[in-house]
């Protein structure tokens, strides 16, 4: 380069305007210079050739597969027992996204955030690839005949054979177990779910008969009552339950319902933030709380109850009275009483309120369904603890562990994973080297569900199928081909699912539809993602009143655990997955850890603050002492009493998350051996009565004088104005707008804020002739369930960037759920508001960029050119609804096989530039160029982008206002709709309507 050159030049002028910069003595002309230069240096970037690549293509290609195309297989979600239906979405041979899939009956086109996430659990490059036999690789034809050896010394020993799994909801799994147990003389399947409802199973069982979950219907619900079970959140079937519960709190229409919502818990949970009242009670207090209420209905209904003569319960008499008269005064068979305390009084008083109020009722087509039950949850506590007596008593001759990870999940697992260790054969279907399997002879790694053809039936009559929508990526085996090789019929899943289907599944298929052939009923299936059978015959199910006695009364004093499930993490399966582990709390907004939640009297009377390490010291299920240290979370709405603590985490393996973070970092942090991502708290768990216990316990807290912060998304929880700067009291910014359902009714408009004066620097008018997107959201409908936070994050490559990185405010997510509190201590009000780029028509981030980095388009998207961004920030400190993410550092991505999870039509960004919210404009263009290839105009709902298409409660729309009858067109016209910040007049694209409860008062205000 000579002295002369240009570029030289720039550089030299460049480091002089800095110094300048430094001594103080920067002026205009000089920063002009310089933003001339960065413009210069934005377009001298833009257009330097890319890294080449090479492209191989296919020497056969398949028929339905074009390069460069997505396809999509219709399917089942694997994650958990509610069995969903789901769309998989490939790419070139690949899945990379998962959709709810529309149709099914169940889910109904929603996915919840764990589902949306497994996707990645796919790729993990931790699951093993091949069988192991005593800790060493080997094939599976060494693994066969090594196990068969076993097996017959096994029968010949006298000893038991147990299959221990979580519950199986394949009809076809389930009879290959039992075929299979079939071949020993002492043999038996023992199913368990590590967030167990097996309380709820028995009190079914011993009033109707029937051991199983009943079909909960609660869009027929005109009242819901809910003692401790979070079914919005994470109880049984929350993608179901949310769907049909706000079927009945539907706003938009001529004749707008709301069905009344009212909560009892111990913590605030998700369910409980979206109650139309809420009250609070120690987990001990569900079964006497439950008596109280069920009194209460007993007098109203003039029959007798055992609890007639009950001392003073844990709630207020006056709220019993008005739940009562609520469920009293409701239609017949038209209210619902849940609980999910897995507790037998508490589930028998259940029972026996529904059926008082007809809830079960044959007559009428009530809120339980018992002829048509759910099979998502079957796990029996009872057989659990006889078979923990067997492996103590060394019993057991063969222990195959299927789904669940038994020293992880239950109480005193560290003994009981040396307990197991006795066993002389213990064969394990784990995917990695858990808890459990490191106590295992034989290791057989099941496929990924994406990697296998399954089926399910989650509910009686509903049939779905999953097929496989890639290669194996290891030498893997599903469950049903190991138990077919070793009973000595080999066969592929495929086989031995059409098998069981012709036999079982296509002579209940639905009469009335003609004859079907094995094949109709298959391709059906493969299309549609299940079949509906016909309806089993109704049996008529006689009431049974069980033996009722009063609860006894327990000890006020102390403090009680609560164990709970959180929407990522659940029952700490998904503990691998780093989308899942950064995703914020919907309550806490905490990341990476879980905590020692207390409420904030408790608090203030322990002196303790956030990040404070307190000792949890409790009673194990085996007498010994337990403590754990963890960071204290002070929550409002939480039981004063009470300590809530999340299961789920603390899982073997882990540690490699505790260095995630930007590549830049050389010196890391030195990890432990034995070091895990937050605390296992299974040790806490209790068992009292035949079932396992998630509260109640007595826990004491301590200090320890250490600190650990807690990386949470969102430090501001009120939307108060501070008193020092507004006269007299703090009052709400109408961020977050409210009302009831009474006021609504007689005002569609309550609860407005229009009041404000509209002033612009603008001085054109905005006219877009072609397309006009836009975007809408119902606060009313929104639970906060992060689904659609995860669903951005797989389509758009939003990358993971560590606890140390969200500590900083770094977090990259493109769209973040703000939840905010009104009120104070224990009673809080919640309301969740999602918030990404709003995609303003006078988008003040515009015109502050030096380099034009950020612009409008012709169809009013705000558009980000990544090449063209320097990285001044400008943009973001000018956005007002803070949704503007800046890229720091070159996050991970140096697992290979994690990054075929990547969206290829989507750019992975680099360090140094600005991202935010494109309202997935790579899906826009998909949809117009589909209807240009067939001839047609661009119909509404054709584009739905990916926080849309899978929210289980329907709360976003998204459209072209310019087309009249649009969807979101009507949404834009409802009388509940409003702009956040409308009083700066930037006119954005995304609009909310107005939040609606259906309780006492008037207009509601969250701060």
């Amino acid at each position: 380069m000579t002295p002369h050159d240009p570029a030289e030049r720039r550089d030299e002028d460049v480091e002089q305007h800095e110094a300048e910069l430094e001594k103080g003595e920067f002026n205009r002309r000089a920063f002009l210079k310089l933003a001339g230069f960065t413009l210069g240096g934005a377009a001298l970037s833009g257009c330097t050739r890319g890294r080449e690549e090479k492209l191989i293509p296919y020497l056969v290609k398949p028929e339905e597969i074009t390069p460069g195309r997505s396809y999509w297989y219709a399917s089942t979600c694997g994650a958990c027992t509610a069995s969903c239906g789901i769309l998989t979405k490939n790419r070139d041979g690949r899945p990379i996204k998962l959709e709810g899939l529309p149709d099914q009956p169940v889910s109904k086109g929603g996915l919840c955030a764990v589902g949306q996430a497994s996707v990645l659990g796919l790729y993990d490059s931790k699951r093993l690839k091949k069988p192991l036999v005593g800790g060493v690789e080997k094939g599976w034809g060494d693994l066969d005949t090594s196990l068969g050896v076993d097996l017959e010394t096994i029968r010949g020993s006298g000893r038991g054979v147990r299959f221990l799994s979580r519950t199986i909801t394949s009809p076809t799994l389930r009879e290959s177990v039992e075929a299979f147990l079939g071949t020993f003389g002492d043999a038996k399947l023992v199913e368990y779910d590590p967030l167990s409802v097996s309380a709820l199973l028995d009190a079914q069982e011993e009033a109707y008969g029937v051991r199983a979950v009943p079909r909960y219907h609660f869009e027929r619900a005109e009242v819901v009552i809910s003692f401790d079970a979070d079914f919005l959140g994470t109880w049984i079937s929350p993608v179901e339950f949310t769907s049909t519960y706000l079927e009945r709190r539907k706003l938009s229409s001529d004749a707008p319902t709301m069905s009344y919502h009212a909560q009892i818990e111990s913590r605030l949970s998700i369910t409980g933030s979206n109650a139309d009242e809420r009250w609070t009670l120690r987990p001990s207090e569900v079964s006497s709380g439950l008596a109280q209420l069920a009194a209460a209905v007993a007098k109203r209904a003039g029959v007798k109850a055992p609890w007639s003569s009950l001392p003073k319960g844990p709630i207020e008499a006056g709220v019993v009275e008005k739940l009562a008269e609520r469920l009293w005064t409701g239609p017949r068979g038209r209210t619902l009483v849940v609980c999910g305390a897995n507790e037998s009084d508490a589930q028998r008083i259940t029972t026996w309120i529904n059926h008082v109020l007809q809830n079960d009722s044959d007559q009428v087509e009530a809120t339980i369904d018992l002829h048509r039950p759910s099979y998502q949850m079957r796990g029996n506590d009872r057989d659990l603890m006889a078979l923990l007596a067997e492996i103590r008593d060394e019993k057991v001759g063969a222990l195959f562990v299927h789904d669940v990870n038994p020293a992880y999940d239950l109480p005193d697992g560290v003994n009981l994973g040396k307990a197991i260790g006795k066993i002389p054969v213990v064969i394990s279907f784990a995917e990695r080297v858990d808890e459990t399997a490191e106590h295992a002879k034989y290791v057989c790694p099941d496929h990924h569900y994406l990697e296998s053809w399954r089926d399910a039936e989650p509910v009686a009559g509903v049939v779905t199928i999953a097929q496989p929508a890639i290669r194996p990526l290891g030498e893997t085996r599903s469950a049903a081909e190991s138990l077919a090789a070793w009973s000595g019929a080999a066969r592929s899943h495929h086989d031995i699912l059409r098998d069981y289907w012709s036999r079982e599944l296509l002579p209940r298929s639905a009469p009335g539809e003609g004859t079907k052939t094995l094949d109709r009923l298959w391709d059906d299936a493969l299309q549609r993602g299940f079949v509906e059978l016909a309806p089993l015959s109704k049996v008529p199910f006689s009431y049974r009143p069980p033996a009722l006695a009063v609860p006894a009364a327990r000890s006020a004093s102390g403090l009680e655990i609560a164990l709970y499930a959180k929407v990522g993490l659940r029952d700490g399966r998904e503990a691998h997955n780093a989308w899942l582990q950064e995703l914020p709390d919907p309550i806490s907004k905490a990341t990476w850890d879980n905590y020692a939640a207390i409420a904030p009297s408790l608090a203030e009377e322990l002196g303790v603050k956030d990040g404070d390490v307190v000792r949890l010291a409790g009673s194990a299920a085996g007498g010994s002492k337990v403590t754990l240290d963890l960071p204290a979370l002070v929550q409002p709405g939480q039981d004063s009493s009470t300590i809530a603590v999340a299961l789920g985490y603390g899982r073997k393996g882990t540690d490699r998350f505790l260095n995630v973070g930007p590549q830049w970092i050389e010196a890391r942090p030195t990890v432990e051996e034995g070091q895990t991502v937050g605390v296992n708290a299974a040790p806490l768990l209790s068992i009292a009565g035949g079932t396992l216990r998630f509260g109640g316990a007595k826990v004491e807290v301590s200090r320890t004088g250490e600190e650990r912060p807690i990386a949470r998304t969102q430090q501001y929880h009120s939307l108060e104005v501070p008193r020092h700067l507004a006269p007299g009291k703090g009052h709400p910014r109408p961020i977050v707008q409210e009302t009831t359902f009474a006021t609504y009714q007689k005002d569609p408009e309550a609860g407005s804020h229009h009041a404000h004066a509209l002033d612009t620097m603008w001085t054109e008018d905005h006219s877009y002739d072609g397309h006009h997107w836009a975007m809408a959201i119902d606060l009313t409908r929104c639970t906060g369930c992060s689904a659609c936070v995860v669903g951005c994050q797989a389509e758009n490559n939003v990358p993971v960037v560590g606890k140390d990185e969200i500590s900083r405010n770094r977090e990259m997510s493109w769209l973040r759920i703000d939840r905010y509190y009104s009120g104070e201590g224990d009673e809080v009000s919640v309301a969740h508001q999602p918030m990404m780029c709003q995609h303003c028509d006078n988008a003040p981030c515009e015109n502050v960029c030096p380099v034009l980095a950020t612009l409008h388009s012709e169809e009013g998207l705000n558009q980000q050119v990544y090449n063209r961004c320097v990285g001044t920030r400008y943009c973001a400190n000018n956005c007002p609804y803070k949704t503007r993410r800046f890229n720091w550092f070159d996050y991970p991505h140096n697992d290979k096989l994690e990054n075929m999870v990547l969206n290829p039509d989507v750019t992975v960004r680099s360090r140094g530039i600005m991202e935010k919210c494109s309202f997935c404009v790579q899906r826009i263009q998909e949809a117009k160029f589909e209807a240009k290839s067939e001839g047609r105009e661009l119909r509404d709902g054709d584009v739905q982008p990916a926080c849309v298409q899978s929210c289980p409660a329907q709360a976003i729309v998204f459209g072209d206002r310019n087309q009249r009858e649009s969807e979101i067109t009507k949404q834009r016209g409802d009388p509940r709709h409003y702009h956040v910040l409308e009083e700066l007049n930037v006119l954005p694209s995304v609009g909310y309507l107005r939040k609606v409860r259906n309780r006492e008062g008037g207009e509601q205000h969250h701060g």
